[in-house]
C-alpha cells in the first residue's frame, strides 16, 4: 500500500510539474501572438492543460487496454468535469477570500461576463449525451453522437473567436529563458520547455494509471469510479493553478473561464474520441458523477446570468463531492 502510495504520488507531483510548464509556455504563446483573454481562457487554455489527461487516456488504452485499461480511460474523461465542478471552485474561494482579506481583492464573490453564458450552456446541453452509447447499445449511435460532439465544439470555438476580449499584458516571460540565457529568439528555449513538460506529463501519467489500477485492486473498489475522483484530481492541477493565478489577480472573467473551457472540451471532443476507442460501458459511479455535473453547472449558469458567483456554489460542488464518493464506498 505504501509503495502504491509514493508511486501515484511521484506520478501526481510529475504531472504537476509538467503542467506547471505548459501553462506558461500556453501564456508564451498567447502573449507573443496577441490573443484575446476570453478565448484564451475558454479555448487556447484548456486544450493545452487538458493534454495530461489526454496522455492518461491514450497510456490507459496503448499500454494496459482490457477492462481495467478502459475504466481508467473513460473514468479519467468522465471525471474531468467532475471534479472541476466539485472540488476546483471551493479552492478558488477559499483563494479569492483570503485575497479579499489581504487587500488584493475587492470582493470575496467572482464578477464574470456575461459571455461566459455560452460554454456553460454548451456544457449543461452536451455532457449528458456522453450517457446515449451507454444505454443504447448501437455502434452507429455511438459514432453518430461522436461526431455531433466534435461538429459542436468547433462551432463552440468559432462563436468564442468572435468574443475573445482584451490580451494579457503582464506576462511573466517564458520560465526556461531564466536557466538558460543569452538567446535573442525565445523559440528554442520554448521548444525546450514544451519536450520537458511532454515528457513529465508521460512519466507522471504512466505512474498515476498503474497506481489507479493497483489500488483498486488493493481496496477492492471499482476501477472506474475511483479513476473519476484520483486521475482527475491530479491532471486537473494545470487549469486549476491558472484559475488560482488569476483568482489571485482579481481576473475572474479568465479564472472560470479556464475551468468552464476545460468542462466544454470534456463535453464534447473527448467524450467523442472515447466513444470510438473504447467499449463506453458506464458504472454507476460514472452516472452519478454525470448527473452531479449537471445540477452543478445549472446553479452556476444562473449566477453566471447574473455576472456574479457566490460561496453557494461552492458548497453545492461540496455536496455534489461527499455524496459521490459515499456511493463509490457503498455508504449510501
Amino acid at each position: 500500500m505504501l509503495i502504491i502510495t509514493l508511486y501515484m504520488l511521484a506520478g501526481f507531483l510529475s504531472v504537476l510539474i509538467g503542467g506547471w510548464l505548459f501553462t506558461n509556455s500556453m501564456e508564451y504563446i498567447s502573449h507573443r501572438y496577441r490573443i484575446g483573454s476570453s478565448f484564451v481562457g475558454a479555448v487556447l487554455s484548456p486544450i493545452l492543460t487538458s493534454l495530461p489527461e489526454l496522455i492518461v487516456f491514450l497510456i490507459a488504452l496503448l499500454f494496459y487496454g482490457g477492462v481495467s485499461g478502459e475504466d481508467v480511460a473513460v473514468g479519467t474523461i468522465i471525471g474531468e468535469p467532475f471534479v472541476v465542478s466539485t472540488i476546483i471552485y471551493p479552492i478558488i474561494f477559499i483563494v479569492a477570500a483570503i485575497g479579499f482579506y489581504l487587500r488584493r481583492r475587492s470582493d470575496t464573490a467572482l464578477e464574470v461576463d456575461k459571455a461566459l453564458i455560452i460554454p456553460f450552456i454548451v456544457v449543461l446541453l452536451l455532457f449528458p449525451t456522453v450517457l446515449l452509447p451507454a444505454l443504447i447499445r448501437s455502434l452507429v449511435i455511438r459514432y453518430l453522437v461522436a461526431v455531433f460532439l466534435v461538429t459542436a465544439y468547433l462551432l463552440y470555438v468559432h462563436v468564442m473567436r468572435s468574443r475573445q476580449g482584451l490580451v494579457i499584458e503582464d506576462y511573466e516571460g517564458l520560465y526556461m529563458l531564466r536557466v538558460i540565457r543569452g538567446y535573442r529568439i525565445e523559440f528554442m528555449p520554448f521548444i525546450l520547455q514544451l519536450v520537458i513538460s511532454v515528457v513529465l506529463l508521460f512519466v507522471g501519467s504512466k505512474a498515476l494509471v498503474e497506481g489507479v489500477i493497483d489500488l483498486s485492486k488493493y481496496l477492492m473498489l471499482d476501477v472506474m469510479g475511483l479513476s473519476i475522483i484520483i486521475v482527475p484530481t491530479a491532471t486537473v492541477l494545470p487549469e486549476s493553478i491558472t484559475a488560482v493565478i488569476w483568482t489571485w489577480r482579481e481576473r475572474d472573467t479568465m479564472a472560470v473561464a479556464a475551468l468552464i473551457g476545460e468542462k466544454v472540451l470534456y463535453s464534447t471532443v473527448y467524450p467523442a474520441l472515447a466513444l470510438v476507442a473504447t467499449r463506453w460501458l458506464l458504472s454507476v459511479e460514472a452516472l452519478v458523477s454525470v448527473a452531479v455535473v449537471e445540477v452543478i453547472s445549472s446553479a452556476m449558469l444562473y449566477h453566471v446570468i447574473k455576472g456574479r458567483l457566490t460561496w453557494d456554489v461552492a458548497l453545492i460542488g461540496l455536496i455534489g463531492y461527499l455524496t459521490y464518493v459515499l456511493i463509490l464506498l457503498h455508504v449510501i
